[in-house]
Protein backbone atom coordinates (compact mmCIF):
# COMPACT_ATOMS: atom_id res chain seq x y z
CA UNK A 1 0.00 0.00 0.00
CA UNK A 2 1.30 3.44 -0.90
CA UNK A 3 2.39 5.56 2.05
CA UNK A 4 0.54 8.74 2.91
CA UNK A 5 3.72 10.73 2.25
CA UNK A 6 4.07 9.33 -1.28
CA UNK A 7 0.35 9.70 -1.90
CA UNK A 8 0.64 13.37 -1.02
CA UNK A 9 3.57 13.80 -3.41
CA UNK A 10 1.48 12.33 -6.22
CA UNK A 11 -1.43 14.59 -5.27
CA UNK A 12 0.83 17.64 -5.33
CA UNK A 13 2.06 16.64 -8.79
CA UNK A 14 -1.51 16.93 -10.08
CA UNK A 15 -2.53 13.25 -10.05
CA UNK A 16 -6.33 13.47 -9.72
CA UNK A 17 -6.82 9.97 -8.34
CA UNK A 18 -4.08 10.59 -5.78
CA UNK A 19 -5.76 13.84 -4.76
CA UNK A 20 -8.98 11.94 -4.15
CA UNK A 21 -7.29 9.11 -2.27
CA UNK A 22 -5.17 11.46 -0.16
CA UNK A 23 -8.28 13.40 0.91
CA UNK A 24 -10.12 10.13 1.60
CA UNK A 25 -7.28 8.90 3.78
CA UNK A 26 -7.27 12.19 5.69
CA UNK A 27 -11.02 11.92 6.32
CA UNK A 28 -11.44 8.20 6.93
CA UNK A 29 -8.01 6.91 7.84
CA UNK A 30 -6.88 5.61 11.21
CA UNK A 31 -6.28 9.04 12.69
CA UNK A 32 -9.10 10.32 14.89
CA UNK A 33 -8.02 13.90 14.20
CA UNK A 34 -9.73 14.72 10.91
CA UNK A 35 -8.76 17.97 9.22
CA UNK A 36 -11.84 18.38 7.07
CA UNK A 37 -10.61 21.66 5.57
CA UNK A 38 -7.54 19.98 4.12
CA UNK A 39 -9.55 16.98 2.93
CA UNK A 40 -12.05 19.33 1.31
CA UNK A 41 -9.23 21.19 -0.48
CA UNK A 42 -7.87 18.03 -2.11
CA UNK A 43 -11.29 16.62 -2.96
CA UNK A 44 -12.19 19.96 -4.53
CA UNK A 45 -9.10 19.91 -6.73
CA UNK A 46 -10.02 16.43 -7.98
CA UNK A 47 -13.72 17.25 -8.29
CA UNK A 48 -13.06 20.26 -10.52
CA UNK A 49 -11.36 17.99 -13.04
CA UNK A 50 -14.39 15.68 -13.16
CA UNK A 51 -13.46 13.00 -10.59
CA UNK A 52 -16.92 11.60 -9.83
CA UNK A 53 -16.24 10.20 -6.35
CA UNK A 54 -14.56 13.46 -5.34
CA UNK A 55 -17.62 15.35 -6.59
CA UNK A 56 -19.79 13.17 -4.37
CA UNK A 57 -17.69 13.85 -1.29
CA UNK A 58 -17.64 17.58 -2.00
CA UNK A 59 -21.43 17.32 -1.97
CA UNK A 60 -21.27 15.51 1.36
CA UNK A 61 -18.97 18.18 2.80
CA UNK A 62 -21.39 20.94 1.81
CA UNK A 63 -24.33 18.85 3.02
CA UNK A 64 -22.94 18.33 6.52
CA UNK A 65 -20.60 21.30 6.88
CA UNK A 66 -17.37 19.28 6.85
CA UNK A 67 -14.46 21.61 6.17
CA UNK A 68 -16.75 24.25 4.72
CA UNK A 69 -19.84 26.17 5.76
CA UNK A 70 -22.98 24.07 5.36
CA UNK A 71 -24.67 24.96 2.08
CA UNK A 72 -27.42 22.66 0.81
CA UNK A 73 -27.62 24.39 -2.56
CA UNK A 74 -23.94 23.73 -3.16
CA UNK A 75 -24.43 20.16 -1.96
CA UNK A 76 -27.08 19.75 -4.66
CA UNK A 77 -24.74 21.17 -7.30
CA UNK A 78 -22.07 18.58 -6.53
CA UNK A 79 -24.45 15.68 -5.92
CA UNK A 80 -25.95 16.38 -9.34
CA UNK A 81 -22.52 16.40 -11.00
CA UNK A 82 -21.65 13.05 -9.41
CA UNK A 83 -25.12 11.65 -10.10
CA UNK A 84 -24.81 12.51 -13.78
CA UNK A 85 -21.46 10.73 -13.71
CA UNK A 86 -23.21 7.56 -12.55
CA UNK A 87 -22.44 7.68 -8.81
CA UNK A 88 -25.28 5.68 -7.23
CA UNK A 89 -24.95 7.13 -3.73
CA UNK A 90 -25.04 10.65 -5.14
CA UNK A 91 -28.14 9.70 -7.14
CA UNK A 92 -29.78 8.42 -3.96
CA UNK A 93 -28.84 11.53 -1.98
CA UNK A 94 -30.14 13.75 -4.75
CA UNK A 95 -33.42 11.81 -4.78
CA UNK A 96 -33.71 12.31 -1.01
CA UNK A 97 -33.19 16.06 -1.40
CA UNK A 98 -35.96 16.25 -3.98
CA UNK A 99 -38.24 14.21 -1.75
CA UNK A 100 -37.66 16.35 1.33
CA UNK A 101 -37.18 19.70 -0.40
CA UNK A 102 -33.67 20.15 1.00
CA UNK A 103 -31.68 22.58 -1.12
CA UNK A 104 -34.25 22.28 -3.89
CA UNK A 105 -38.02 22.44 -4.26
CA UNK A 106 -39.83 19.19 -3.63
CA UNK A 107 -40.17 17.34 -6.90
CA UNK A 108 -41.36 13.73 -6.84
CA UNK A 109 -40.74 13.32 -10.55
CA UNK A 110 -37.06 14.15 -10.09
CA UNK A 111 -36.98 12.05 -6.93
CA UNK A 112 -38.21 8.99 -8.82
CA UNK A 113 -35.87 9.65 -11.73
CA UNK A 114 -32.74 9.62 -9.58
CA UNK A 115 -34.02 6.96 -7.19
CA UNK A 116 -34.66 4.61 -10.10
CA UNK A 117 -31.14 5.17 -11.42
CA UNK A 118 -29.58 4.44 -8.04
CA UNK A 119 -31.79 1.40 -7.51
CA UNK A 120 -30.91 0.04 -10.94
CA UNK A 121 -27.24 0.44 -10.00
CA UNK A 122 -27.82 -1.92 -7.04
CA UNK A 123 -27.85 0.69 -4.28
CA UNK A 124 -29.78 -1.26 -1.64
CA UNK A 125 -31.07 1.78 0.24
CA UNK A 126 -32.37 3.26 -3.00
CA UNK A 127 -34.04 -0.05 -3.85
CA UNK A 128 -35.75 -0.04 -0.48
CA UNK A 129 -36.88 3.56 -0.86
CA UNK A 130 -38.18 2.90 -4.37
CA UNK A 131 -40.15 -0.04 -2.99
CA UNK A 132 -41.62 2.29 -0.38
CA UNK A 133 -42.65 4.77 -3.09
CA UNK A 134 -44.51 2.05 -4.96
CA UNK A 135 -46.12 0.79 -1.74
CA UNK A 136 -47.31 4.20 -0.59
CA UNK A 137 -47.96 5.79 -3.98
CA UNK A 138 -45.35 8.47 -3.37
CA UNK A 139 -45.13 10.30 -6.68
CA UNK A 140 -46.35 7.24 -8.52
CA UNK A 141 -49.39 4.92 -8.62
CA UNK A 142 -49.50 2.27 -5.92
CA UNK A 143 -48.10 -1.01 -7.22
CA UNK A 144 -47.58 -3.64 -4.54
CA UNK A 145 -45.89 -6.08 -6.92
CA UNK A 146 -43.28 -3.51 -7.89
CA UNK A 147 -42.93 -2.61 -4.23
CA UNK A 148 -42.17 -6.21 -3.32
CA UNK A 149 -39.77 -6.57 -6.25
CA UNK A 150 -37.60 -3.71 -4.98
CA UNK A 151 -37.97 -4.64 -1.31
CA UNK A 152 -36.75 -8.15 -2.16
CA UNK A 153 -33.69 -6.88 -4.01
CA UNK A 154 -32.71 -4.68 -1.07
CA UNK A 155 -33.58 -7.36 1.48
CA UNK A 156 -31.37 -9.91 -0.26
CA UNK A 157 -28.57 -7.34 -0.19
CA UNK A 158 -28.95 -7.22 3.59
CA UNK A 159 -30.93 -4.01 4.13
CA UNK A 160 -32.73 -4.47 7.48
CA UNK A 161 -35.53 -2.01 6.76
CA UNK A 162 -36.26 -3.71 3.45
CA UNK A 163 -36.31 -7.09 5.20
CA UNK A 164 -38.80 -5.72 7.69
CA UNK A 165 -40.98 -4.18 4.97
CA UNK A 166 -40.88 -7.40 2.97
CA UNK A 167 -41.92 -9.32 6.06
CA UNK A 168 -44.89 -7.00 6.51
CA UNK A 169 -45.81 -7.47 2.84
CA UNK A 170 -45.98 -11.23 3.35
CA UNK A 171 -48.14 -10.74 6.43
CA UNK A 172 -50.57 -8.42 4.64
CA UNK A 173 -50.47 -10.07 1.22
CA UNK A 174 -49.32 -6.84 -0.45
CA UNK A 175 -48.09 -7.95 -3.86
CA UNK A 176 -47.52 -11.51 -2.71
CA UNK A 177 -49.54 -14.45 -1.41
CA UNK A 178 -49.92 -14.24 2.37
CA UNK A 179 -47.25 -16.37 3.99
CA UNK A 180 -46.65 -16.19 7.75
CA UNK A 181 -43.62 -18.46 7.34
CA UNK A 182 -41.90 -16.18 4.83
CA UNK A 183 -42.93 -13.16 6.86
CA UNK A 184 -41.25 -14.62 9.94
CA UNK A 185 -38.13 -15.50 7.94
CA UNK A 186 -37.64 -11.91 6.74
CA UNK A 187 -38.63 -10.36 10.05
CA UNK A 188 -36.11 -12.61 11.76
CA UNK A 189 -33.35 -11.44 9.42
CA UNK A 190 -34.18 -7.83 10.18
CA UNK A 191 -34.42 -8.51 13.91
CA UNK A 192 -30.99 -10.16 13.88
CA UNK A 193 -29.62 -6.86 12.63
CA UNK A 194 -31.16 -5.01 15.56
CA UNK A 195 -34.32 -3.71 13.87
CA UNK A 196 -36.57 -3.07 16.90
CA UNK A 197 -39.88 -2.93 15.01
CA UNK A 198 -39.03 -6.26 13.38
CA UNK A 199 -38.33 -7.79 16.80
CA UNK A 200 -41.67 -6.55 18.11
CA UNK A 201 -43.56 -7.73 15.02
CA UNK A 202 -41.83 -11.10 15.14
CA UNK A 203 -42.96 -11.62 18.73
CA UNK A 204 -46.55 -10.84 17.75
CA UNK A 205 -46.38 -13.10 14.69
CA UNK A 206 -44.97 -16.03 16.63
CA UNK A 207 -47.57 -15.54 19.35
Amino acid sequence: MITTKNLRKLAESGDTEAQFRFAYRLAFGRSHLVDWQVAFKWWHLAAKTGHVRAQFYIGVCHDFGHGVERDLKQAIVWYRKAARGGHAEAQHNLAFCYREGEGVRKNYRQMLFWLSKAASADDAEAQRDLGFCYHEGLGIEVDFRESVRWYRKAARAGDAMAQYNLGLSYLAGDGVVVSPARARAWLRKAAQQGHDAAKSQLEQTVA
